[in-house]
């Protein structure tokens, strides 16, 4: 299975990803300056505070001690959290950069604030969980999580996800692997989307690194 994986995905550059190497990667820790200077679809973390809401309902201006940058956040990535210009947070996502300058496009926000919860709330969690912990979760929570994909169900985008305590379907559209290759007996760390369906429980992955 590793060398079909490694096969399919011939085209990308083989990376063993230090948290800061630099490129269309998953890059990390990062601040508003660093951030500003990465290439497109960059995988960045930033702490810092949301500082005003801009015209669109989804578009705000993100602040740190090296600068600001626009950072977009849908409704549904809140998952309850309201904040304050004061609130320090967490912010993940991926470098957009376009014609009107460089933008995060954030999918997932955790930190200072308050979260009124009610049934069936999505939640953010940014420390690493099981897959059985992530099949026990609400639709659209945001989960990290350490294993080894085994295999491939269909051609291109769709894996089974293996650890200790059990397998769920992951998917992994193209962009995301960013120029990264990985084998069965790579662990990797994904980030991502709890799905809930008829079909049952998966992960919308939207950034991955070997650890």
């Amino acid at each position: 299975m590793k060398r079909h994986i490694y096969f399919f995905y011939s085209f990308f550059l083989f990376l063993v990803l230090p948290v800061f190497a630099y490129g269309n990667s998953f890059v990390g820790r990062v601040t508003v300056n660093e951030a500003r200077n990465l290439p497109n679809n960059s995988w960045v973390v930033l702490s810092g505070n949301i500082v005003n809401a801009q015209p669109g309902g989804k578009y705000y201006t993100f602040r740190d001690t090296t600068g600001e940058v626009v950072v977009e956040i849908e409704r549904k990535i809140w998952r309850g959290l309201e904040v304050a210009q004061s609130d320090v947070v967490e912010i993940h996502g991926y470098v957009d950069v376009g014609r009107s300058g460089v933008r995060i496009d954030v999918k997932a926000i955790t930190g200072a604030g308050s979260v009124t919860p009610r049934p069936g709330q999505a939640i953010t969690i940014i420390r690493p969980i099981t897959v059985s912990e992530a099949k026990s979760l609400a639709d659209n929570s945001w989960v990290v999580i350490t294993g080894n994909i085994v295999n491939e169900i269909r051609r291109g985008e769709y894996f089974t996800f293996s650890d200790s305590t059990g397998e769920i379907v992951v998917e992994i559209e193209r962009k995301v692997w960013r120029g990264l290759s990985v084998g069965v007996s790579d662990t990797v760390e994904i980030h991502g989307y709890v799905e809930v369906s008829r079909s049952g429980v998966s992960i919308e992955v939207k950034a991955i690194r070997i650890i």
